[in-house]
């Protein structure tokens, strides 16, 4: 029997593929072919190549600041962040230069921008194929491929189990890190997710004050600036402590209507994309159901949390020590 594995999207988290991989092996199960999208992809292709000790020792040794200089974030067209360090560091250590130099038969899926379709790579050079099945809307720039400009395979296939049998896996084990965004599971999950959400923002918020410092006036406009500001400042604050009192005077707003200032611009996008991504897993998933699905509760990890490694291959591993028992038993059924 020919087991394949399929490593879904999930940005930062997808650090947790290392952990659950290792713990598959500790239990002596032979994984035949691999498909990754996304992070399941960059995680998928050093397995693949058999580098992913590799892999694992440099993600762990990665701090908060040492990732935000990775991802490359600044101003450019189609995306705020190139991460073309990440892709470089993956085809220079810990991938093999075509598909057919893997160790083990391996597939990547990317979404051609303009159909819409699925876009797979299963031969042929590496390239930057992995860079496309990676590119998150908006985050990272499309990727030029052929005639085609591509994105994140997850906007189409975030757990490619179709391609593990495209490969000849005859018993698919795929993991799904998006498992968090179920409607029993929402209201008591949503706290967890606005907490990431202030995480994503003030990833991007260095990054911001970073651009400023190249783009900033001298001392004494800067002090001008500040000063102006301030009183502008005041000036909308009572302004709009007024207005504030005479709407809740004549229409006051019903409870369930948040006060707090709404989320910024990256959070609805990340969010949104969670959302978007978590529903189109459930769909595909049910047409194409894997053999045994892993879903790592993973509501604490923000998206651009690479920093955090070493705990997600901890949480990896755990996870699979939590179902051992019933990924053996289903095997040997």
């Amino acid at each position: 029997m020919k087991i394949g594995l399929a490593l879904g999207a999930g940005a930062a988290r997808g650090w947790t593929h290392i952990g659950i991989i290792q713990a598959l092996e500790k239990l002596g199960i032979k994984i035949d072919v691999v498909a990754g999208c996304s992070i399941g992809a960059y995680v998928g292709a050093a397995y693949a190549s058999g580098k992913l000790e590799g892999l694992k020792e440099w993600s762990c040794s990665l701090s908060d600041w040492q990732v935000l200089a990775l991802m490359g974030v600044g101003l450019r067209r189609g995306g705020i962040a190139s991460g073309q360090k990440v892709f470089d560091k993956l085809a220079s250590e810990f991938c093999a230069p075509t598909y057919e130099a893997m160790e083990k038969p391996f597939a990547s899926v990317a979404t051609d921008l303009y159909t819409g379709r699925e876009v797979v790579f299963s031969s042929g050079e590496i390239g930057n194929t992995i860079q496309a099945s990676c590119a998150i809307p908006a985050l990272f720039a499309p990727v030029a491929h052929g005639d085609r400009w591509l994105v994140d395979g997850a906007v189409v296939n975030p757990v490619p189990v179709n391609l593990c049998r495209q490969l000849g896996a005859d018993f698919v084990i795929a993991v799904n890190l998006n498992a968090d965004f179920r409607p029993l599971r929402l209201e008591k999950l949503r706290l967890d997710h606005e907490e990431n959400q202030r995480k994503t923002e003030d990833f991007f918020t260095k990054s911001q004050n970073v651009l400023k410092q190249w783009f900033s006036p001298d001392s004494k406009e800067k002090e001008e600036t500040e000063t102006d500001s301030k009183h502008t400042e005041q000036n909308e604050g009572v302004a709009s402590d007024a207005i504030e009192a005479i709407e809740e005077t004549i229409s006051p707003p019903p409870n369930k209507v948040p006060r707090g200032n709404p989320p910024g611009i990256l959070s609805v996008m990340s969010s949104s994309l969670e959302i978007l991504q978590a529903r189109v897993t459930r769909s595909r998933l049910a047409g194409d159901p894997p053999d045994i699905l892993i879903e790592p509760q993973l509501t604490d990890v923000g998206i651009m949390e690479f920093h955090r490694a070493q705990e997600l291959c901890e949480k990896g591993e755990e996870t699979i020590t939590r179902i051992a028992e019933q990924i053996k038993y289903q095997l040997l059924a």
